[in-house]
Order: structure tokens, then sequence, then C-alpha cells
């Protein structure tokens, strides 16, 4: 029997998405809380003097990815563009090693023989590569973390852009045939696509207007849809679940830590990270959108994502730690040396923040996200539709919530509530 209403909790993409699944899927009575003034959650922009300031670099894929076409059949307009970036990793000598078109670290390496992960850990993602690549990504991830690495999570590679390695030294066709024939290298080893002529990843798109008009989209559309949006509505795990009706599907798309509690469960040790960004009015006279990921380890940059908002070239820096405006200037000029850096004039600083972002996964949390999902399959079934609180990328998360939608719609009514402690 399919759910008769569907209730989501938070309105951030993941359940902005969420609830336009449940009415493709023929949902009519549904719930979107919010508990902030308007939807986006972490990705809605912040905005400094009429400008963007988008961190992340959230894209979306080009036409035909499922996400996009979701949005697209409801009026939601992208504008496509050519998906350039880049990264600049350690050389010998302190040289930098300028690498166009791969986002990873380009390191050197005397051999491409790889040892079986030992675990789960980032600490033994590491260990899998040579010495001389998990050295240098060793000191890449303690500068950009600051925090033990046999505590965070293997998956944390993929937000550190480290998921792959280009190895410097060995052939392309000897790294490519490894590639082919092994899935380990295949997954921790990469070539730049101009190297091995692969067509992936060329384009991407972003919501025509920036964020901030995208969700004010959105909201207008499920509105039209008969949606019933809730904003500055803080729902507490104890007061869903017991509201719950027999016929109502609920879908969890905020922070999964209040449901440890509900639960009487405890709750994992996250790895906390604050990060300092800036953002400056820049001319330049390369492609944009363009990003370039620092894997040095020196300095406080580890991002620079160049972007246009409404006219006007805009450069934000991730950092870190905070820095001085000077000590930017000079690290920002440097390390788009290799990227059209003699084109770009850094201009008014317009914003800058300090803040925490929850992006990387604990190997804790890993194991009671599991065990909290297994907990509320046990008592809800299919009802309750996890967030996709695990993966980092947003497409696999639309994935994983359409899966639970699905089964969530093919389910009979799961019993009314849990008991909570």
């Amino acid at each position: 029997m399919s759910p008769r209403r569907v209730r989501i909790v938070g309105g951030g993409l993941t359940g902005v998405l969420a609830a336009l699944q449940a009415h493709r899927l023929g949902c009519r009575e549904i719930d979107l809380h919010e508990r902030f003034d308007d939807l986006g959650g972490v990705a809605r922009s912040r905005q400094a003097h009429g400008l963007e300031l988008r961190e992340g670099c959230l894209y979306f894929g080009p036409r035909g990815d499922p996400m996009r076409g979701l949005l697209e059949s409801h009026g939601v307009v992208f504008e496509d563009f050519e998906n350039r970036f880049g990264s600049v990793s350690p050389a010998p000598g302190g040289e930098l090693a300028i690498t166009h078109d791969f986002g990873g670290p380009a390191l050197a390496t005397r051999d491409l023989t790889l040892s079986p992960m030992a675990g789960d850990t980032l600490t033994d993602r590491l260990r899998a590569y040579p010495a001389e690549i998990g050295q240098a990504l060793t000191r890449y991830c303690q500068w950009h973390l600051g925090t033990w690495l046999d505590e965070v999570h293997e998956s944390a590679a993929i937000p550190l852009a480290i998921n792959r390695v280009f190895p410097v030294g060995p052939d392309i066709a000897q790294i490519a045939t490894r590639k082919r024939a092994d899935r380990l290298h295949d997954e921790l080893y990469a070539i730049p696509r101009q190297l091995w002529g692969r067509l992936d990843n060329l384009t991407a798109a972003l919501p025509r207007g920036g964020f901030g008009a995208f969700f004010t989209q959105c909201r207008r559309e499920l509105e039209r849809l008969g949606v019933r949006i809730h904003d500055t509505s803080l729902v507490s795990p104890r007061q869903a679940l017991a509201e719950r009706q027999p016929g109502e599907a609920l879908v969890w798309a905020a922070n999964p830590m209040p449901l440890f509690k509900t639960l009487d469960m405890e709750a994992p040790k996250l790895i906390k990270k604050s990060f300092a960004t800036y953002a400056f009015k820049v001319r330049y006279g390369g492609p944009l959108p363009f990003y370039v990921q620092n894997f040095t380890a020196q300095g406080a940059v580890f991002r620079i994502y160049l972007y246009e908002s409404r006219g006007q070239a805009v450069l934000l820096a991730e950092c870190v730690r905070e820095a001085s405006d000077a000590d930017l200037r000079r690290e920002l000029h440097r390390l788009m040396s290799g990227f059209g850096g003699a084109s770009l004039s850094i201009g008014e600083q317009v914003a800058a923040n300090v803040g925490p972002r929850w992006i990387y996964q604990s190997t804790d949390a890993m194991k009671k996200l599991v065990a909290l999902r297994a907990d509320f399959a046990r008592t809800l079934g299919d009802a309750f539709v996890p967030g996709a609180w695990e993966p980092y990328s947003k497409a696999e998360k639309f994935a994983q919530v359409n899966v639970g939608l699905a089964a969530a719609f093919d389910a009979a009514d799961a019993p009314a509530a849990v008991s909570a402690a």
C-alpha cells in the first residue's frame, strides 16, 4: 500500500528533492518542515554586497543527470558550462606541480604497487599507497583536518579531494593498464582527462540566477504542487515519531544526531572542523567557473573557487585557518600562477567568515549510523526513509533517498510509532 502522506523533516536540497520525488510517485499529502525561515540548508548561499558566496563548489550534472532532470521537469533552468579545474601539489625541491583538468593530488612515485586496505580508516587508505604518496597525503590530511587520521573514516577521502591520486613518474600507458586490470588501482589512481583522452566530466551546470533564486523557485513550485511548507518548524524526533499516523512515510532529511537520543542510543563522536572563507571581487581572464585545489599542505588556502555573480567575478578562498589579507593575496597569486594567474587582479575583500563544517565522517559515526538505520528498519520498516546521511555526493544522496521512497510506496502500512526513551 502506498503511503497516504509523506512528512519530510529538513528543507535542504535533499528534502526539496524528496518532496518533488514523493509527488512524482503519486503522493498528494506532503508536509515539509524546515527549522530556518527559508529552504536550502547548507546548499543555500550567503550574500554579501549583493554577491552570492558559494562555498563547496556545488554543481549539477549535464543533461540526462537524474537529479537535474527532476528539477527541470518542474521548471528549473540550468546553464551548462565547460567544467574546468586544476590542482597544485608538492614537487621535489619545493616547487609546485601544476595539473590541469584534474582536481586531485599529483604526486611523484617510483612504482605503482598498492597494498590491500586493512581497515576502514583514512589511515588504512593512505597506507595502501607507496610510501612516497602515502607520506605526502598524510601531511596534507593532518594540515587540512588537524586530527588523528585513524579516527576518520576512509570515505573522507572524497570531500578531501584525495579519493584518487595521479602518480607522476610511471608511464601513462602503464597506469591505464593497471587501472583496467585491478579494482583497487582503478579506485585509488587517476589519470588527468587530457592525458587519457577520457570525455567524462567535461560539462556541468548551475541553476540560472544562482542558488538563492534556485531555492526561491523550488519553493514556488512546491507550493504550486500543494506541498505544505512549514518554516521555522523545528520538529524533534520524538514529536515526529509520536505524531506519525498509519499510512505515513517519514523522511528524515535533517541532521540525524538527535535521533540517537530518541532511540536511547549513544551518539557518535564526530569530526568537527572549522574553516575560514574570504571573498574578493576580482578580474580574471580565464574560464568561469573554475576551481583549484591546494595539496601542498602549506599556507592557509585549500581551495580557490572563481565564479560570476551578477556580472561580477568573485574569488572565494576556502582556508584551513584564518589568514591576514596580505598573506592571502600573496598565497592566492602563487597558487594561481599556473592557471592564468597573470590575468588575475584581486580587488576588494567583500566578506570573511569562520564556521564549522561537518563533512568528514568518523569511523564511529559510520558504525553507529548503520546501527541507527537498522533500528528504524526493525521498528518502522520502509515507512522510515533515512536522508542518505553518510554519502558526501549530492547525486548519491538523491539516489539513496529515491530508493527509500520507492520502497515506502511499495510497502504496507508500518507500525504507527516506536517507543521513545
